[in-house]
Parts: C-alpha cells; structure tokens; sequence
C-alpha cells in the first residue's frame, strides 16, 4: 500500500529539518500511523531509527544500537558507541546532517530514566551548534505528556513542536478502500465500522486480500492464524500487565454501551470509586476512550459520560470478549454467524460517530459548538449545533428512511428541544441516514437534510 495524507505534517517536518537543529515530538494512540510516517519522511534521507524496546535492558539496547549506528553510518571500526551518553554524545558531535528517530520514546521513562535528562542537558548546552534533527514518536499519550508537556516535565518546551497523529477521517478511509479495488458503499461501511480510522488494518487488509466483511472476518480475526487474533489481549498485556485484566472488563463494559462510572461499576468487579484511575489510563495512555458532556455543558458537568471510540476495540470487547470459549475452541463459523446476525445493531452507533464527525466538518465555520446533547432521564439528541444567533439539530439513522419516517423523527426532536435551555431563538432541525426518500421536498420545507449521497457524491 502506499502512503496516504499526512501533507502538513510531512511539510512540518520538512521545515524543521531545514532548520537544524530541529526537534520533533510526533504522538497518537496505536496503529494510527506514527512510524509509516516517520518512514516516510526518512526515505532517501540520511537518518537514524532507533526503536526503544522494553524487553531488553538498556545495556542491551545500547549496544544494540551502538552496532546499527557505526554500521549505517559506516563509521571507523574504532568508534566505541555502547552506553547512553556516548549515544547522545554522538548524535550531538556528529559534523554531517542527519536525522536520528527514537520511536516508543517513553519507554525510556522506565526502562532508563537518566536517558531522558541527559538528552536534556546536550539538548540545553550543545544543540546550537549540532546538525541533528531529532524526532521521538510514542504510543502512549500520557507518557508523552509527561515528558514533553506537563508543567516541570524533563523535556518541557525543548520540542519544536508536538504532532499528535489523529486517526484518518471517513472520507479518507473511503478512497483508501477505493484503491484497495473495494468498491460497493456497504463493503466500506461494514470495513469502516470494524476498523474505524485506523490504518494499520487496512494493510492488513491488501496484504491478505480482503475484498468485504468476511474476508476480513476470515483472514484476520477468526482463524488460528489470524494476525489480529489477540490483537487486544496483546496491547492491553503489554500496556498494563497483570492488571490488563481489569482494563479488559471496562472495554467490554464500555463496548456494550455502559457510560457513567455507575454503570460501568455495576457491569465489572471495581467500585465505582476505583474507577477514576482506570479510566484515566484508558483516556490518556491509550487513547481509545473520550469523556464527553452534553454540548450545552460545562466540561466539569456531572453529566459526563464515557465513550469507546476505537472501532475494533469496541469489536474484540463485544464478539471475541464475551464469547471467548467459543474464540478459543475454535468454533469460527458460529461465532462468524452470531456476529453477521448482530452487525446492524452493533453498527448503528459507529455509523453515528462517523456522521458526526463528517458534520462536525462541514458545519464548523457556521457553528460554535457541535456534539451530542442528553439529559438525566434518557432523552438524547444526536447532533446539537449551536451558534452565537442560530442552532441546528440533527436526528442520525443508520438506515433508509422514508419521507414520512424523517418526519416523524423531526417532530419527536421538538419535544426534546423543548427540554433544552437556552437555546439561540433561531432553530433549525434535520435527518441524516444511509438514504433518505423525499430528500428533496424535506429541503423545500427548510428541513436540513443529510445522507451517504451527500458525503460521497454517489447513489448508495
């Protein structure tokens, strides 16, 4: 496959890099795209890629990268490159251009703290007269932040700047696809849904030649030799440890929709006091799970809900999680047929979360706040689009709908408004779904009116 988008941040990067010294931190949760990018920028270029592996001590690692060091850069035999500060020592003294990429960077925050600090003190005392072009990558979030970020933190204000890699939207997933030789609309939807913005999976997918829902099904997640097979399992071992367990049980509890600590704690073995710390990790090391208040909330609302927004997360909790016996004992076929009979209804929130991230883009210079509204007693409004003199409310389907069902959709948001407050005096409703009959004549009557058409300029 080849590599997609990332314009500005390739622009970024080649700025930086003209400006030597240059230091650039690039972060964003797993699989989206963080080494692809950082390849894709040293192709052809005189670099360094170190990859920080926690499995080895640093003494290992240093030697380890020692050896690559004089090796790629065919240096005299003599050159003795085998501990921390000879590595920096090095990087910082080297009289050529050259870019050196320590990825999984916050690893060294365990594994060789010093490392950090001393990275600090060459870059403080001899990064004006280097030719280096430093770039550090991580996966986990909230490391990162406390490295680069927090006030006090090692490296505080010592990066140029800091890239936080966000997954591809919708649209550009879409064209992927279309490259991918994946043409038919529901053969995206169903991949989208399973995969969200990830890009990493969609490699997979050329790879093993998945051309729709049980390709991927098939070839990637329900055989002995899946490459996704523990694809969750692993991450959240590798991330968490022995607790990885307990991280497992509030995915699922998430994944079937639990969204107040109260819910959650009711679906898993922790307390609901327990939780915070939990959930914390979920939001800023991981990176999967978001807090979200209603649209006219303060962020401190205690209306605050939580959201699983990795896409096949939300499906290895829902299929693979609670039907392990199954998944182990290898019972495929069946496990494949309950999945298939539960896909719409599993879909239909994915299929909301993509509609309101397309939205949130096209009404965006027009509004100031976009999200979801709810209150207490379970009346929600999809999309909630308020401006400074004007709103928009927007009821999400993920189905065809009739004239008369859009309608009939259009009217129950009235009574729902109606137990919004302050609400700007100019209010306009809509509908969005796969397909909307009468779209049109719902237009004429000043209705806003969305569907798959709208975004992808095709019938669906």
């Amino acid at each position: 496959m080849r590599f997609y988008g990332r314009e500005k941040e390739l622009e970024l990067m080649e700025l930086l890099n003209s400006k030597k010294p240059g230091f650039l931190v690039v972060t964003g949760r797993r699989r989206v795209g963080k080494t692809e990018l950082i390849k894709e920028f040293i192709r052809n270029r005189k670099s360094l890629y170190y990859f920080v592996d926690s499995n080895k001590s640093i003494e290992v690692l240093m030697r380890e990268f020692g050896k690559y060091t004089v090796e790629t850069l065919k240096l005299p035999a003599y050159i003795n490159i085998d501990t921390p500060e000879s590595l920096i020592d090095f990087l910082f003294s080297h009289n050529e251009d050259i870019v050196a990429v320590f990825d999984e960077f916050q690893r060294f925050q365990k594994l060789y703290p010093a490392f950090i600090t001393q990275l600090q003190k060459y870059w403080d005392m001899r990064a004006k007269e280097s030719k280096l072009f430093l770039i550090t990558s991580g996966s986990s979030v909230g490391m990162i932040k406390k490295i680069f970020i927090e006030g006090g933190a090692p490296l505080f204000r010592r990066a140029d700047n800091i890239v936080t890699l966000k997954p591809f939207s919708a649209k550009q997933i879409f064209c992927i696809l279309d490259d991918l030789g994946i043409k038919d609309l529901n053969d995206k939807l169903d991949l989208y849904f399973l995969f969200g913005g990830t890009i990493y999976y969609y490699r997979l997918l050329e790879k093993y030649e998945c051309k729709n829902l049980k390709d991927a099904f098939s070839n990637l997640i329900f055989n002995d030799l899946a490459p996704l097979r523990r694809e969750m399992n692993d991450v959240l071992i590798e991330e968490f440890g022995k607790e990885h367990a307990t991280y497992y049980e509030i995915i699922s509890a998430l994944a079937e929709g639990k969204a107040t600590q109260k819910e959650i704690a009711d679906n898993t073995h922790i307390s609901a006091s327990s939780l915070p710390p939990y959930i914390d990790e979920l939001i800023n090391l991981l990176g999967i799970v978001e807090h979200r208040v209603p649209v006219t909330e303060d962020i401190r609302s205690k209306k605050g809900r939580y959201f699983l927004k990795d896409n096949f997360f939300r499906f290895y909790a829902r299929f693979i999680y609670r039907n392990m016996s199954l998944y182990q004992g290898g019972r495929y076929d069946l496990l494949t047929e309950k999945t298939l009979s539960e896909w719409n209804a599993f879909t239909g929130w994915a299929f909301e979360e993509m509609v309101r991230e397309i939205l949130r883009e096209e009404l965006a210079e027009d509004y100031d706040n976009i999200s979801s509204w709810w209150n207490r007693r379970g009346d929600e409004i999809d999309l909630l689009a308020l401006g400074k003199d004007k709103g928009l409310a927007v009821e999400i389907k993920n189905k065809e709908l009739s004239m008369g069902e859009a309608m009939n959709l259009i009217e129950e948001m009235k009574g729902k408004l109606a137990l919004v407050k302050d609400l700007p005096a100019k209010m306009m409703l809509g509908v969005a779904a796969r397909n909307i009959l009468g779209k049109e004549e719902l237009e004429g009557k000043g209705f806003y009116v969305w569907d798959l058409d709208s975004f992808l300029g095709m019938n669906g």
